[in-house]
């Protein structure tokens, strides 16, 4: 699969996590141009010649927290494509996260080809399902 030119961040908390989706995501052809350990870390990133295509977020953070990581990418930036990904897989956190402004919610407790299928989806055009 080659999604070469589809800009990628991802901020986790954990250590493991975002190195492991870091290389996964990667292996599927996204360029993962930033990782942050939480929204402001991310917050400090990104500037108008850095702006990633999707953006992948934990929900559950110190300092920032994922809620208020994708209000703050939708304020300032609203083109962004915005993935909540979190442990739990409960429904009010998954209503919570797309109220906020998330695009798609994927649990980190399901499989990795649930997360594919959501960024490859985000790929589609405009009218065609995000």
């Amino acid at each position: 699969m080659n999604n070469y030119g589809i800009k990628v961040a991802l901020v986790d908390d954990s250590s493991v996590i975002r190195n492991s989706i870091y290389e996964i995501i990667t292996l599927w052809g996204y360029d993962v141009m930033l990782r942050a350990v939480n929204g402001k870390d991310l917050l400090k990133q990104l500037s108008a010649g850095n702006v990633p295509d999707i953006c992948i977020t934990d929900l559950n953070m110190p300092v920032m927290d994922g809620y208020e990581t994708i209000a703050a990418l939708k304020e300032k930036w609203p083109d962004i494509k915005i993935i909540a990904f979190s442990i739990t897989n409960n429904k009010k956190e998954e209503e919570r996260a797309i109220e906020a402004g998330a695009h798609a919610f994927v649990s980190k407790l399901s499989s990795i080809t649930e997360l594919q299928k959501v960024l490859q989806d985000m790929q589609l055009p405009a009218g065609s399902g995000y």
